[in-house]
């Protein structure tokens, strides 16, 4: 929560206080059991800013900043993760097979969207809301390199946390596995429940995450099963009470 919070901080020109930031995103955790994965957290964060005074517009390019440098670092790491899990399990210097797997993958999403026209005016017309005002806002934020730092560093931080609580999630049931692997499982496993239309990608994510650690971290589902709803549990549902009260709270004080 503290790094989701850093990252919002980073990319809003405003001034937000450390700890209401924090406690909005406890609050986010709240909503997204009643929203698709990651509209819950884009609509309180979007209504926090603008609470504090930031234009509408203002607020939106700058949650859309933060989303947009989210997928930038995603989809880099991702790749980096799937070469390190080849360079690991290979003795050339061969690509791997997980990494053409994703540039297949990825490179078949880009070309759909880049070629039927139905397909590219619906992911326009859904994204150019929250985009339209990012490049003036990422100008902006290069001449801020500290807010630029603070906005990067979040984002990343918030990315590894998740990523050793699969990790350590994985140990606790005996299991053993590649750190890398593990990176690009649930790298993988979150672009599956961002894309799916459940509350949190509920199901979509748990599959998602077991069947990767069987392909690539090459684990035993008796291993995989457990260790996935264990990090289910503590990164989806105990943040969701604290975050119901985290939810009351603001709204008593008019921040969300």
């Amino acid at each position: 929560m503290l790094a989701a919070a850093l990252a919002l901080m980073g990319f809003v020109p405003i001034r937000l206080s450390l700890w209401t930031t924090v406690l909005v995103q406890y609050a986010g955790s709240f909503i997204r059991i009643a929203a698709p994965a990651g509209l819950g957290s884009l609509a309180i964060n979007t209504r926090y800013v603008t609470c504090q005074g930031a234009s509408a517009g203002l607020a939106i390019s700058a949650v859309g900043l933060s989303q947009a440098v989210g997928l930038l670092t995603h989809v880099p790491l991702l790749l980096i993760s799937a070469y390190l899990t080849g360079a690991n399990r290979f003795t050339d210097f061969s690509p791997s097979p997980t990494l053409v797997a994703v540039v297949l993958v990825l490179a078949a999403g880009v070309a759909a969207v880049l070629l039927v026209p139905r397909l590219r005016g619906l992911v326009v017309e859904r994204v150019r809301p929250y985009f339209q005002g990012v490049v003036p806002q990422l100008l902006d934020l290069l001449q801020r390199p500290r807010r630029l730092a603070m906005g990067v560093g979040g984002t990343l931080m918030l990315t590894s946390g998740f990523v050793l609580s699969l990790y350590f999630s994985v140990l606790a049931f005996g299991g053993q596995a590649d750190l890398a692997a593990v990176a690009v499982v649930f790298l993988a496993g979150n672009a599956v429940g961002s894309a799916a239309p459940t509350p949190g990608g509920l199901g979509a994510v748990e599959a998602a995450l077991v069947t990767g650690l069987s392909a690539v971290a090459g684990l035993p589902v008796a291993v995989g099963l457990p260790a996935v709803l264990l990090f289910r549990v503590l990164t989806f549902w105990f943040p969701v009470l604290p975050g119901w009260g985290a939810f009351h709270l603001l709204q008593r004080w008019k921040a969300i």
